[in-house]
C-alpha cells in the first residue's frame, strides 16, 4: 500500500495515478517512505546567529586592520617629518657655528671658540675692502712711522712663539709681516709655521692706525681681511696719547668672523679702559734683528668687560707696537719675542767687519727645510752682499736649539742650510762655486736653551766668509 504524494490518499501499488487527485506517483517502498526531514526552529536560529557573529567579527577585524594600517602610516609620516626637522635644525646649527667659529683651517691669534662663549655679539657690518683717504695732516703724521724705533715698512716681521703640545712640545712661530704700504692702507700677512697652515692677509687702514680705539688680533680663513675701525699689532696714536701722560684710555678688544651674507660680525666685543701703571718707562727684552734689546715700554693694565688686561706698549708714538698682550682669564697671551726688519747693507757690513752675519729673517716651515716667502727680504740682502764682493766665497750655516735631539737637529740644520744655498743659486743666480752649506745643529748656541729668548737666538742661519 502506498499513499499519494500530493493528497495523501491510499492507492494501490500498481496504480501510477492517484484516483482522487490524479497526480502522477513516484514509487518508493513503504519501508523507505517517511516524512521529509526539516530543521528545528532552534537549529535555524543558531545558524543565523553564527552567520551574524561571523559577519560582525569580520567587520570588526577589518576595522582593526584599517586602524593599525592608519596608525603605521601616520607614524611613518611623523617620523619622516621629525627627521626632516632634525636635519634642518642640525643644518642651521652647523651654519651658525661656522659663522661664529673659525673653521679647521683657520689660524686664530685670539681666544678659542670655547673662550668666546658668552661674549657680546656685534651687529652685521659691511666687509667693504676700502679705506678712507687721508688728509694732509694724517699723511704727515703717518710718515713718521717709517723712521720709528721699529719702523713700520715692508719687511717688518713680528714673531710670536708658542709651544704646541700636539707637536711634542715644539715651538711654533707666528709671523706677522708688513707686505706693503699704499696711500691709505697697510697690507699685512699673518701665518703660522705649523704644518698645513696657510698665510692669511689682513688690511689695516692708516686712518685707523692713527685714531681707532679697537684692537683685533684674529686671523685665518674665517676672519675678514678688513675690519673697519681697528688696529692689529699696535695701539693707535690716539690711544697712545692718552696712555703716555697717564690718562685712562677707552679701549675695545674685538674678534670678527665672516658672515654668509658677505659681511662679518663680532664674536667678542670687550669694552673698558686701560691705564698706565708706572709713571716711567719699563724696559722690555726683545730680540731685534738677532740682538737682544731692552726696549722702553709703557706698562698698562685695565679691565674690558670685567676681563683683566695687561700689556706693554713701545714708547714710540710713531709706531706704538703692543709687544705683550695678556688676557689671563681667557688664557690668551700674545708676546712678540723677535722682531726683524730690513736694514740696508747690514749683512754685508757685518760680514766685512767680523767675517759672519747671523741672519734671523730666514723662515722655514715647521720641521721642514722649506724656505718661506717671508724670507725674501733677507735672501735678497745676502745675494746683494755676495754680488758686490766678487772675491767672497761664503758658507751657509744652519743652527737650531736643543729641542728634538742631537741627531735630528744636525740633519735638520744641514737640510735648511742647503735649502738657503739652493735658493740663492736658483732664485738670485749666485754661482754655485761661491757657496757652500753646513749644519751644526745645537752645537754652537749663542745663548742657553733654558728660555724662550735663548732658544729663539739659537735658531738662526749664519753667513760666513771663507
Amino acid at each position: 500500500m502506498a499513499f499519494c504524494t500530493q493528497c495523501g490518499a491510499a492507492i494501490a501499488d500498481s496504480v501510477q495515478f492517484c484516483v482522487k487527485c490524479r497526480a502522477r506517483q513516484q514509487r518508493q517502498s513503504s519501508a523507505q517512505a517517511g516524512p521529509a526531514p526539516t530543521a528545528s526552529p532552534a537549529q535555524s536560529q543558531g545558524r543565523s546567529l553564527i552567520k551574524i557573529l561571523v559577519l560582525v567579527l569580520g567587520i570588526f577585524t577589518l576595522m582593526i586592520l584599517l586602524v593599525v594600517a592608519g596608525s603605521v602610516y601616520v607614524g611613518y609620516r611623523v617620523k619622516r617629518k621629525a627627521e626632516q626637522l632634525s636635519a634642518e635644525v642640525k643644518k642651521q646649527w652647523e651654519q651658525a657655528q661656522s659663522e661664529k667659529q673659525p673653521s679647521a683651517q683657520s689660524q686664530p691669534l685670539g681666544p678659542t671658540a670655547a673662550q668666546t662663549q658668552g661674549a657680546s655679539q656685534g651687529e652685521q657690518v659691511s666687509s667693504e675692502q676700502s679705506c678712507p683717504a687721508l688728509d694732509a695732516v694724517q699723511s704727515q703724521a703717518f710718515q713718521a712711522a717709517a723712521s720709528a724705533s721699529l719702523p713700520l715698512k715692508p719687511g717688518l716681521t713680528l714673531i710670536n712663539i708658542y709651544t704646541n703640545q700636539s707637536l711634542a712640545g715644539k715651538e711654533v712661530e707666528v709671523l706677522t709681516t708688513i707686505q706693503g704700504i699704499e696711500s691709505a692702507r697697510v697690507t699685512v700677512q699673518v701665518a703660522r709655521t705649523e704644518p698645513g697652515s696657510p698665510a692669511n692677509t689682513r688690511i689695516l687702514c692708516i686712518a685707523d692706525l692713527l685714531n681707532s680705539r679697537r684692537y683685533e688680533t684674529f686671523f685665518g680663513a674665517s676672519a675678514p681681511e678688513l675690519v673697519a675701525d681697528s688696529t692689529m699689532f699696535s695701539t693707535s696714536r690716539t690711544v697712545f696719547e692718552d696712555l703716555k701722560p697717564g690718562r685712562a684710555a677707552g679701549f675695545e678688544y674685538i674678534q670678527a668672523v665672516k658672515s654668509q651674507g658677505g659681511g662679518y660680525h663680532f664674536i667678542r666685543d670687550d669694552k673698558g679702559e686701560l691705564s698706565r701703571v708706572e709713571s716711567e718707562d719699563v724696559p722690555y727684552s726683545v730680540i731685534v734683528n738677532g740682538e737682544r734689546q731692552d726696549l722702553p715700554t709703557i706698562h698698562v693694565k685695565g679691565r674690558l668687560n670685567d676681563q683683566p688686561i695687561e700689556a706693554y706698549v713701545i714708547d714710540d708714538p710713531a709706531d706704538p707696537i703692543v709687544l705683550n698682550w695678556d688676557m689671563p682669564a681667557l688664557n690668551f697671551h700674545i708676546r712678540y719675542l723677535k722682531i726683524n726688519f730690513p736694514v740696508e747693507r747690514k749683512i754685508e757690513q757685518q760680514i766685512a767687519r767680523t767675517g759672519c752675519a747671523a741672519v734671523y729673517g730666514i723662515y722655514f716651515d715647521f720641521d721642514s727645510a722649506t724656505v718661506r716667502a717671508e724670507s725674501d727680504s733677507a735672501l735678497s740682502e745676502i745675494a746683494q752682499a755676495v754680488r758686490e764682493n766678487p772675491a767672497w766665497k761664503v758658507n751657509i750655516a744652519g743652527h737650531t736649539d736643543n729641542i728634538g735631539g742631537d741627531a735630528y737637529n744636525m740633519t735638520l740644520s744641514g737640510r735648511r742650510a742647503e735649502a738657503v744655498k739652493q735658493a740663492l743659486i736658483t732664485r738670485y743666480q749666485i754661482p754655485a762655486d761661491r757657496l757652500s752649506s753646513q749644519g751644526f745643529g745645537a752645537k754652537q748656541p749663542k745663548a742657553p736653551n733654558d728660555s724662550d729668548e735663548g732658544r729663539a737666538l739659537n735658531r738662526r742661519v749664519e753667513v760666513c766668509r771663507q
